[in-house]
């Protein structure tokens, strides 16, 4: 029971990292935390459960120390973290476009002209 409780709570945060960063970014800008009524406004408008509300509030705001230290213990090695660190690991990485020019990205259809 208590590993199937785990891995709900870990991908509720994995999809509250991939999901509320870029629309708190959006919404008000990169900020160290956030206040506890933009983190609800912005899971409100995301559609994700708020079962594990309190770990959104612990990712992005300064609620919650324990669920915070909870967080730095797994995700950053027990090193303190914001609300900035946590949306530097949301940015999406990889092929930005441009031409390439070895064999592997063309063979998989990365290549550009211009």
């Amino acid at each position: 029971m208590f590993a199937i409780r785990q891995f709900f709570k870990r991908r509720a945060i994995r999809q509250y990292i991939k999901t509320l960063s870029p629309m708190l970014v959006k919404s008000y800008g990169p900020r160290e935390s956030y206040t506890e009524g933009q983190i609800n406004a912005v899971l409100n408008e995301s559609g994700l459960s708020h079962r594990y509300q309190q770990y959104a509030h612990a990712l992005f705001g300064e609620q919650y120390p324990t669920k915070h230290q909870e967080l730095a213990s797994s995700l950053f090695e027990g090193s303190p973290f914001n609300a900035l660190g946590i949306i530097a690991i949301a940015k999406p990485t990889g092929w930005k476009g441009g031409s390439n020019t070895d064999n592997l990205s063309n063979h998989y259809g990365q290549n550009s002209r211009y």
